[in-house]
């Protein structure tokens, strides 16, 4: 069944469960380019896929690692609560930034089920413009160019300091 991919997608997750052999899993979370091929499209950011055994994430199990690891909201969890508890083995786990921005269908093999779609939490905080005049481009005043410092006068400075440190010292110790 393929899966459409809009584009400038973020924010996504879609959960496959694995059917294969252990080896084979073990394999595969290893082998991007094979990630890739099972998922049916060229051009994917394999940063964007993970592929691992349930039993990696413990007490937490998969619906808390959706919620705490790619911040999907609990309703969504809720409702899936029974489909994600009932999955065992390997999945894969395929993010939006996989597909770069960029639109595609994937036709993934028969090997992989895809379990659910998942989107992060909207933002609570709405955009709004910025009004402020100092929040629009070029508006700074324009003044003097701030001059270089001159190295040679901090040199001289420098080597004063010394000199003066080195006549305190054989002072102190002929004294």
């Amino acid at each position: 069944m393929p899966v459409d991919i809009q584009t400038g997608e973020i924010g996504t997750t879609r959960v496959f469960s694995l059917s294969m052999p252990t080896a084979d899993a073990q394999t595969l979370q290893g082998d991007t380019e094979a990630q890739l091929t099972l998922l049916g499209a060229s051009g994917l950011n394999p940063d964007g896929v993970e592929v691992f055994p349930l039993s990696d994430l413990g007490e937490i199990g998969l619906a808390g690692y959706l919620r705490d690891g790619t911040d999907v909201p609990e309703t969504d969890l809720k409702r899936d609560a029974a489909k994600l508890a009932a999955l065992d083995g390997w999945v894969m786990l395929v993010h939006s930034l996989a597909f770069a921005g960029k639109a595609m269908t994937l036709t993934p093999h028969p090997a992989l089920t895809l379990i659910g779609t998942y989107r992060q939490t909207p933002s609570q905080n709405p955009q709004s413009d910025m009004a402020a005049q100092s929040a629009r481009p070029y508006t700074g005043a324009s003044g003097p160019a701030a001059q270089a410092p001159d190295i040679r006068r901090n040199k001289s400075r420098a080597v004063g300091a010394l000199i003066l440190l080195a006549a305190v010292i054989l002072w102190w110790a002929f004294a």
